[in-house]
């Protein structure tokens, strides 16, 4: 009984250092077992018999070990695998994050350099259009400017013709210079006019003095004037011309500034247009790799958790094998320690029977 009584303390020592052991074998129990050996050595049974009772226990443990050794390697090998595939998803999802942020920065610079470079362009158009406004303003003012005065020239000319036709006449008789009065009026408004009242002076002077003649005026005075009447026309003649020729190197230069500013607005527009479009190439490259990005740290952020997660399973395995490992010890240790203590009652019995035996034979 003390054999027994040792053993159960053991058992509830080993139950309470291992309170969270776990149970492969719902069948096996020590306490089953110590109570068949008891039952066994009050029956007086053989030695061997008790013992099979310990060794098929014992092999039953021992078995149990071996079983959860080949299930504990698969678990390894399985958690091994795990971490691998989970940390080459995650460094593939580094790698996809780094090259995704890198070209992410790169077309975001792009982008907010071609809008700074399209806003200059912008700039320089609209300075190019206000120009070619004004060379437009100025053209047209000009134009206005030159059809007027070529009309003003056209007027002098007509007036010294008629005036020409007007001493022709008096001449001859039909004409007076009261006509002649009224046409100098107009010779000299339009010599304001065209600004050249200082060469009419001597034909005014002339006029003066043939209407002071009256009828008394001679031939050859007329004709001085007539003269000096054509020799005017020539000289207004001439000075319309030169007026005509600027007017006609003035549209030219007109046309050719207007030409060259619509050229730098058209390279302008052109480049502008060729802008948008990287722009728009730059937003999409922008939109696809923030969604790579955000992809790629989705992606590392759950096998991260994933590979926590196994980790924490794993280490769950190994806890559980370290349990049932020395759980198994621990019921090896009593059975080798209840082994013991029953070969040594037995010895201890048959030392008893020899020494009764003895006694009887001495009595």
């Amino acid at each position: 009984m003390k054999i027994f009584a040792l053993l159960l303390i053991l058992v509830i020592v080993s139950g309470t250092n291992h309170q969270h052991r776990l149970n492969y074998t719902k069948q096996r129990s020590i306490t089953s077992v110590m109570a068949e050996v008891e039952m066994k050595i009050k029956s007086h049974s053989p030695l061997d018999s008790v013992l099979n009772v310990l060794t098929q226990f014992r092999d039953s443990v021992n078995e149990e070990q071996v079983n959860h050794d080949q299930i504990f390697n698969v678990e390894l090998n399985e958690c091994q695998a795990e971490y691998e595939f989970r940390n080459a998803e995650i460094q593939n999802a580094k790698s996809t994050l780094r090259d995704s942020n890198a070209q992410l920065s790169t077309c975001q610079y792009s982008k907010q350099r071609t809008i700074e470079q399209q806003q200059v362009n912008q700039q320089q158009e609209n300075t190019f259009q206000q120009h070619l406004n004004t060379i437009l303003t100025t053209a047209e003012t000009e134009s206005g400017y030159f059809k007027k005065r070529g009309r003003q020239y056209e007027d002098s000319l007509h007036a010294i013709d008629e005036a020409l036709t007007i001493l022709e006449g008096i001449s001859s008789g039909y004409r007076s210079f009261s006509e002649l009065s009224k046409v100098s009026q107009r010779m000299l408004q339009t010599s304001f006019d065209i600004k050249k009242t200082p060469i009419y002076t001597p034909i005014f002077n002339r006029f003066i003095q043939l209407a002071n003649q009256g009828e008394s005026v001679d031939l050859s005075s007329i004709q001085q004037v007539e003269h000096l009447l054509k020799d005017l026309r020539s000289t207004i003649e001439d000075a319309y011309n030169q007026f005509t020729e600027s007017n006609v190197q003035s549209v030219a230069l007109f046309n050719l500034q207007k030409e060259k500013v619509n050229k730098v607005l058209s390279r302008l527009q052109q480049q502008y247009e060729r802008q948008q479009v990287k722009l728009d190439k730059l937003s999409a490259c922008i939109g696809v790799q923030s969604a790579v990005s955000n992809s790629a740290s989705s992606k590392q952020q759950r096998n991260q958790q994933l590979l926590e997660q196994a980790q924490a399973l794993c280490s769950t395995f190994q806890t559980e094998y370290n349990y049932g490992t020395q759980s198994r010890r621990n019921e090896i240790q009593l059975v080798n320690q209840l082994e013991e203590m029953v070969r040594q009652r037995f010895e201890e019995v048959h030392e008893e029977k020899i020494v009764l035996k003895f006694a009887k034979m001495k009595y």
